[in-house]
């Protein structure tokens, strides 16, 4: 009684890695949109705007 067991695991390194810079690219953006509409909310301009 052999049993053959084969297993083929292909590891894609360029999918991985473009994946995690375009997830990390996103994430930045994400923190830097949010930051720049809070000191757009606090400016005196939309202040103006916001309060009229």
């Amino acid at each position: 009684m052999d049993k053959k067991t084969n297993v083929n695991i292909d590891i894609n390194v360029t999918k991985i890695v473009k994946y995690a810079c375009i997830a990390g690219i996103v994430i930045v953006a994400v923190i830097f949109t949010e930051k720049a509409f809070k000191e757009f909310v606090k400016s005196p301009s939309c202040i103006k705007k916001c309060t009229n």
